[in-house]
């Protein structure tokens, strides 16, 4: 009897099912280990999330903006110098005070898993045939989230929709557009996007839901939220300028930059150029009429340009891009260019993962101090990305 072999496309299937289960394993190990804020004196990007959840109820969220508080109660739950302070919009409060509902570990779990499943939803509908190597591609990025718990999957799925429902034609997509103020300037892009392709409705109908958000916001946490959120906004600022942040895990320009020596100023001032250019280029390409599903892409990738605050997580939001390209990427690239593309891809989303492994055995302060002077690799990595795919995107489709 002549041997079975199975499909190229049952092959992908099977790989994109094993690298999902590991994703969904790495979620259940984690809300295992973790179950309790504090547990092992370790805390990551949810355990904020949680613990402003606990000061609303507390009748104390205001108190969640204050760099002083925020530092006192981390402290004391892990014994070091290091913490997390809170800038996200009043909005994405009103998703953190439902997390305390369950314990630690399952609020971990659910919120995490659930976004996920959300985002590699959107992702497959993107990117059809080619979602398993997007998936290995994006592998760095999505690990990185899965252990921290951050909410990149969130942001990434509201992409993801925005860049269905304009292809599709439909007004909804307004609708994810308008909920990314969550993460306000991860919706720049997207923006431009609808402002430069005129879909007024869209534009109107995003508006409304982040007035309608901002209301509810007020009407659930009182009106002085929006004062202690611009107040906090503000010290995130000052910190940004004088190094508080790891930015070795940053990919942003204003990263790349302030790690090679340049002035805070200078490399916001280049930041800010470069977003403004990208926007420029969304609303020439639309003009132009380049294909849709590329200038959504580029919407994604700009989207990932114009703020300082970028984190290797946040790569999980060019998935987007990535899977609307697929198709693009996969006629017009030889196995170099796929290998190089892959590299840079993982180094601009998995550089922090390396340094954080590489730096386990260290005392919180040697970690520290290693992490100052640690050069933004990913940042870098991201450049390069952008600039390797737009030199794919002008070459002829191969026949």
């Amino acid at each position: 009897m002549p041997r079975s072999r199975l499909k190229p496309a049952t092959l992908s299937r099977l790989a994109s099912a094993l690298i999902i289960a590991l994703f969904f394993t790495a979620i259940v190990q984690f809300a295992v280990v973790l179950p309790s804020v504090g547990a092992r004196a370790v805390l990551v990007d949810f355990d904020a999330f949680y613990i402003v959840g606990q000061l609303f109820w507390e009748g104390r969220i205001t108190e969640a903006y204050s760099a002083a508080t925020m530092a006192q109660i981390q402290q004391e739950m892990v014994g070091h110098g290091g913490f997390m302070p809170w800038t996200y919009p009043p909005q994405f409060d009103l998703i953190a005070l439902l997390l305390p509902g369950l314990p630690r570990g399952i609020a971990y779990g659910v919120f995490t898993a659930s976004t996920l499943a959300l985002y590699l939803w959107v992702l497959a509908r993107l990117a059809g045939p080619s979602l398993v190597w997007i998936l290995i591609a994006l592998a760095p990025p999505i690990y990185v989230t899965t252990t921290i718990g951050q909410n990149a999957f969130l942001t990434g799925a509201l992409m993801g929709l925005f860049a269905l429902l304009t292809r599709a034609k439909r007004t909804a997509a307004g609708w994810p557009l308008g909920l990314l103020i969550i993460k306000p300037h991860l919706g720049v892009g997207l923006g431009v996007h609808a402002l430069a392709s005129g879909r007024w409705r869209v534009l109107a109908l995003a508006f409304g839901v982040v007035l309608a958000s901002s209301l509810l916001a007020t009407l659930v946490m009182g009106a002085d939220i929006w004062a202690a959120f611009l107040d906090g906004a503000r010290q995130a600022g000052e910190a940004l300028r004088t190094e508080f942040y790891p930015l070795y895990r940053m990919t942003s320009i204003y990263a790349a930059l302030n790690a090679l020596g340049a002035a805070p100023e200078v490399a916001l001032t280049v930041q800010t150029v470069v977003g403004l250019l990208a926007s420029a280029a969304i609303i020439l390409a639309v003009r132009r009429g380049v294909p849709i599903h590329q200038t959504l892409a580029m919407a994604c990738f700009t989207s990932a340009l114009v703020s300082p605050y970028l984190y290797d997580y946040d790569m999980v939001v060019t998935g987007t891009g990535l899977a609307l390209l697929a198709s693009d990427i996969r006629v017009r690239t030889t196995t170099l260019d796929r290998i190089a593309l892959l590299g840079l891809i993982w180094v601009a989303g998995g550089w922090g993962m390396i340094h954080a492994l590489a730096s386990a055995g260290l005392s919180w302060e040697d970690r520290a101090a290693n992490a100052r002077n640690t050069l933004s690799y990913g940042a870098f990595a991201y450049v390069l990305t952008l600039a390797l795919l737009f030199r794919i995107l002008r070459r002829a489709p191969k026949p």
